[in-house]
């Protein structure tokens, strides 16, 4: 992985923390950078595990503002989708289950 992106992942994961707190209980890397396959144009892809929320829209619009500073920061498109913590342990979804296989935990 990348210095960059390690600096993406942790400026990432530092604001979650202070906008969730105990509510933000995993931060995955997956996708082309997870797999070290990247290329030129690659979004960086990254599943937030919270505790619970009502709507994944909700999430995505609390988080937007933050996402789309680091994009803009970095010159690389971030796309942070948000799972519950109940969908990510039944891990029963083709999408979750692809990030269990290939995915890096932030820390």
């Amino acid at each position: 992985m990348s210095k960059t992106t390690e600096e993406i992942l942790k400026k990432l994961k530092t604001s979650l923390h202070q906008l969730y707190g105990q509510r933000l209980r995993g931060l995955y890397l997956y996708g082309s950078f997870a797999r070290g396959e990247e290329r030129s144009g690659s979004d960086l892809d990254v599943a937030m595990i919270l505790e619970s929320f009502d709507r994944p829209w909700t999430e995505i619009q609390r988080t937007s503002e933050l996402v789309s500073a680091l994009s803009l920061e970095y010159g690389l498109t971030v796309s942070l989708i948000p799972l519950r913590l109940s969908d990510w342990s039944l891990n029963q979804r083709p999408l979750i289950r692809s990030i269990h296989r290939e995915g890096v935990a932030v820390q």
